[in-house]
């Protein structure tokens, strides 16, 4: 009889272990997004212009310097900031300027945000500009895009933009 006292022990304390993981396995309900919501990701990771132009060396300036390591010009290594904007049915929706990474601004810009979207039928207008000698938007993207419930849509950039 104690085997059988053991064994129902045991089953005792498998049921105690395994009823709250089949529990918390089906009970907590998570929705990523509400009802009648999609989302749109934009990531952009992007060098912008470089900033200036270069100089010619004069000579006799690096002379004292070996022939491998004179220049014959100066480049500025500067960056230019992204500026994008992101419009939906003609509304502006974000607008943001992202700075170039590194020690003297010469590395890329990088923009990640994640928005939440009513569903249906939209104008997306999404605009760049990596130069800060030009005016407007050099990049453009401009689309009617079909949103469905709890669809996921990213723009992305690489000589140009796509969505997916």
């Amino acid at each position: 009889m104690t085997d059988v006292a053991r064994y129902l022990g045991q089953g005792l304390f498998y049921a105690l272990f395994f009823l709250p993981i089949v529990y918390l396995t089906h009970q907590p309900q998570h929705q990523h997004l509400p009802e009648g919501m999609a989302e749109l990701k934009i990531a952009v990771r992007h060098a912008g212009a470089t900033i200036g132009e270069c100089t010619d060396v004069q000579a006799g300036v690096y002379t004292p310097l070996p022939g491998n390591k004179q220049r014959p010009q100066i480049c500025p290594r500067e960056r230019s900031p992204l500026q994008l904007e992101l419009l939906m049915d003609g509304k502006p929706l974000y607008l943001a300027t992202a700075f170039p990474s590194g020690l003297h601004d010469d590395g890329v810009a990088s923009i990640y945000r994640r928005f939440t979207v009513p569903t249906g039928r939209h104008k997306l207008q999404l605009r760049m500009n990596d130069d800060v000698t030009v005016e407007g938007y050099p990049w453009v993207l401009e689309e009617d895009v079909d949103l469905q419930p709890a669809q996921v849509m990213v723009a992305s950039f690489k000589d140009g933009f796509r969505l997916q």
